[in-house]
């Protein structure tokens, strides 16, 4: 036991590792205040979530609902954040030759690797669910202390599954990897069917919702969360005061984790030489290069990592198709949308006020310029030795983003402006607001990165999903979001909807020019420093 302990304690500080800001003895943030950053997060987000929702259930008299929801939330958040992980941890980890020559089974060892990505998902699930159970108490529930412990003791097990579904997608991301010559593709393969598998929770559980909406009690609309959503189910009904149904869920999600782990241990050694091996690769072939101005080849090296490296594009693009879907379905509903954002209890906001807050949050997600100086990792020498200068190439960086931002932005902006029939002058500073954002965006996330790099990630998973660049600039972003919506809210009775966001797109003009400056100079010096 104490041999695991000593193990998992180490695996769990290689994993928070990635999330440090700088170096040397002094820290501006460990990794267990960035740990803390994302259990603040979850907490904000699922209190936003819960409160509301577990008022309209209580109301229909089917609040039991809420954990059914928040705890499928919980477990598609986690695998989201830790599958990555999964993959580098246990399976590509450089430390896994050591590991297995020490005096410890290959069992104590996998184990204290899940005990690390076990306690990130631990993070995840409580945090989502603390409000969740507060909301439940609120709002008449009942079972006071005996009904926080049967919470506190669903949550340790409701973070196992997550850490199995992990395991699993880690492992065939590993093996698919190293078994095809085009890597790449496959991995975008991958990535894609996992998002798709996301989008179909998300699905399942805005169907759960529309049933509720229809007027459906409990059990109708409990029903959307068949065969997948068993273990939702079972957590549910034992927090809601089943014991046995608690016991049962208990035994179920930590049954086949142990079985995976006692799986994978008996031939861990020949499954990470199998996973380290690669398919066959194609023959080079002697070929004509195209010549290229300076700043097309670095739109080009830019545009060749975006869209070859599936992590990095998955990550950031998101937010890039959700501008899409969302101007095109605002088109396409046209004057319906109004009726909806009524019944959602938002009809009081400015329209103009909503639709930046909105389009800025997704905005926020694209945070491109974040992680192109840290993904240069051991090769910034290259681009730092090419005749080009520093702010130059800052400055393509930054265009990279803007390519692809922008036209999302201005197609989202167009649609919304036709479906809700916002008048010329609105849909014109929208569209000012807009691009205003997404340069903003782009600027800071690039002062960050410059700020804050990480070239010595084990993989490009660490550098988009868990350095302090990318985490700060999502943050920074969805924070400036927030308070372009509030500023814009503030001011459209003074000066009206389309002279708030103009207000605001002239605010973000003016902080974009100073982030430029600084990029040409001090950020330029830093970055040949780097």
């Amino acid at each position: 036991m104490r041999k695991f302990l000593i193990l998992a304690r180490v695996q769990l500080w290689a994993l928070l590792a990635s999330f440090r800001i700088g170096g040397g003895r002094r820290k501006a943030v460990s990794g267990w205040a960035a740990l803390a950053l994302m259990a603040a997060l979850c907490l904000f987000i699922s209190g936003s979530y819960s409160f509301p929702l577990g008022e309209q259930l209580a109301a229909a008299g089917c609040l039991e609902l809420l954990l059914l929801m928040m705890s499928a939330m919980a477990v598609v958040m986690g695998l989201v954040f830790t599958v990555f992980a999964a993959q580098g941890v246990v399976f590509g980890g450089r430390d896994a030759d050591l590991l297995l020559s020490m005096p410890v089974s290959a069992f104590t060892a996998l184990l204290a690797k899940l005990t690390a990505l076990y306690v990130e998902n631990l993070v995840f699930c409580a945090f989502l669910l603390l409000p969740a159970g507060a909301a439940w108490l609120w709002f008449g529930g009942g079972g006071g202390a005996l009904f926080v412990l049967r919470l506190a003791a669903g949550t340790l097990f409701l973070a196992m599954l997550p850490t199995l579904l992990s395991l699993a997608a880690g492992f065939v991301l590993s093996w698919l990897g190293g078994r095809f010559a085009n890597r790449r593709a496959v991995s975008l393969l991958l990535y894609g069917l996992m998002a798709a598998a996301v989008f179909f929770l998300a699905m399942r559980m805005n169907a759960a919702l529309a049933v509720l909406a229809a007027g459906a009690m409990g059990a109708e609309a409990a029903g959307a969360f068949t065969v997948w959503g068993v273990p939702f189910l079972l957590f549910q009904r034992g927090v809601c005061g089943d014991w046995e149904t608690l016991a049962m869920f208990c035994l179920l999600s930590l049954a086949p984790v142990l079985a995976a782990a006692w799986l994978f241990a008996r031939n861990y050694q020949r499954v990470l030489t199998g996973l380290s091996s690669h398919g066959k690769r194609p023959a080079y072939r002697l070929g004509r290069l195209k010549a290229a101005g300076r700043r097309k080849a670095l739109l080009r090296k830019e545009a060749d990592r975006y869209f070859g490296t599936p992590i990095y594009l998955f990550n950031t693009g998101v937010g890039l198709i959700l501008l899409v879907i969302a101007g095109i379905a605002a088109a396409v509903m046209g004057g319906s949308l109004r009726a909806q954002l009524a019944a959602a209890g938002l009809g009081g906001f400015p329209l103009p006020a909503l639709l930046a807050a909105g389009e800025a949050f997704l905005l926020s997600t694209v945070a491109v310029a974040a992680s192109s100086v840290s993904l240069e990792g051991q090769n910034l020498w290259i681009l730092k030795e090419a005749p080009v200068s520093a702010a130059e190439a800052l400055d393509v960086k930054v265009c990279f983003q803007l390519l692809l931002a922008g036209p999302c932005g201005a197609l989202c902006t167009a649609g919304l402006s036709w479906g809700l029939g916002l008048s010329l002058a609105e849909g014109g500073a929208l569209l000012l607001f807009t691009l205003a954002f997404a340069g903003f965006t782009a600027l800071m996330g690039l002062v960050i990165n410059l700020l804050f790099p990480k070239l010595d990630a084990v993989n490009d998973m660490v550098v988009v999903k868990q350095s302090a660049a990318a985490m700060l600039s999502t943050f920074g972003g969805m924070a400036a979001a927030i308070g372009c919506g509030a500023l814009t809210v503030m001011l459209s009775g003074p000066v009206g909807g389309a002279g708030a966001l103009a207000v605001c797109a002239l605010a973000l003009l003016a902080a974009g020019g100073a982030l430029l400056r600084w990029l040409h100079t001090r950020g330029a010096e830093r970055f040949m420093e780097l």
